[in-house]
């Protein structure tokens, strides 16, 4: 910060308070000939420092004499007064945030083909980890194998993180594991992870070796599905989401069957 009206003072207001530190103390005469605010003006200044305890009056005689407190002083004082301007301000936000959500999605139309990709490890990650975090019903996941670019013991508890944070929302999920992938899961997910998830009752966990692939179902109209490199078929080319309601169908009625017979874990 450079000036106090970063903090919220007037320009004529930081003026009169630096010129009282100039001065001492002094009358409202004195502080609009030391800081060059016009005398029709100096009084307003003054008013507005005495308000935000910035300055203190003598006003046992006259003319008023003003003293300015110390500069440490005025600085927590504005810094505390400009804090709570804000954290009102967040709690205004927040309290509308619903609302606006709600009225944002009125707006939304039916047609909902749309398609994206993202290439690369990274940039699919932050792809999925978005479709993730935007979902409002339910996520299936399913999972045989990993790319030789992730770190299971780096991305498994981060996408697990993001999936109990979407059941604290109040979405269901479901995971559809190879018996591979089961074991790696439970390599590199630590113990307490693990339990918290499986307390979840919007948290189920099967197992089949009658899936292929990796792939995604957000809310039952949305897939995000992972593309391998055809030169190196054990390495991710990138990550396609699509967005289209009877693409989705098809890939969540294969998904049941798989489901349905699948083995449930129902603790770890």
């Amino acid at each position: 910060m450079e000036s106090l009206r970063d903090l919220g003072l007037s320009s004529y207001e930081e003026r009169a308070y630096r010129g009282l530190l100039g001065l001492g103390t002094g009358t409202a005469a004195d502080a609009a000939a030391e800081s060059d605010v016009p005398k029709g003006r100096i009084y307003d200044a003054l008013g507005g420092l005495e308000s935000r305890g910035l300055v203190r009056v003598q006003s046992d005689r006259e003319p008023k004499r003003y003293a300015p407190v110390e500069p440490a002083v005025a600085v927590d004082r504005l810094v505390e007064t400009k804090r709570r301007e804000l954290e009102r301000r967040i709690e205004t936000y927040e309290s509308g945030r619903d609302e606006l959500v709600d009225q944002l999605a009125d707006a939304e139309t039916a047609d909902d083909r749309f398609w994206t990709a993202a290439v690369g490890a990274d940039d699919s990650l932050d792809l999925l980890f978005e479709r993730v975090d935007a979902a409002a019903e339910s996520i299936v996941v399913v999972a045989t194998e990993v790319s030789s670019q992730f770190e299971v013991d780096r991305e498994g508890p981060v996408l697990l993180d993001r999936l109990l944070s979407a059941i604290r929302r109040g979405v269901d999920v479901s995971v559809l594991l190879s018996p591979a992938m089961f074991e790696d899961a439970l390599t590199a997910i630590d113990e307490d992870r693990a339990v918290l998830a499986m307390a979840q009752g919007a948290f189920t966990l099967r197992v089949t070796d009658d899936v292929y692939g990796n792939f995604y179902l957000i809310d039952g109209e949305e897939v995000c599905l992972e593309v391998s490199d055809p030169l190196a078929p054990d390495r991710l080319f990138g990550m396609l989401d699509l967005r289209d309601r009877g693409f989705a169908t098809r890939v969540s009625d294969g998904f049941a069957d798989a489901w349905e017979a699948a083995l449930v874990v129902e603790d770890i």
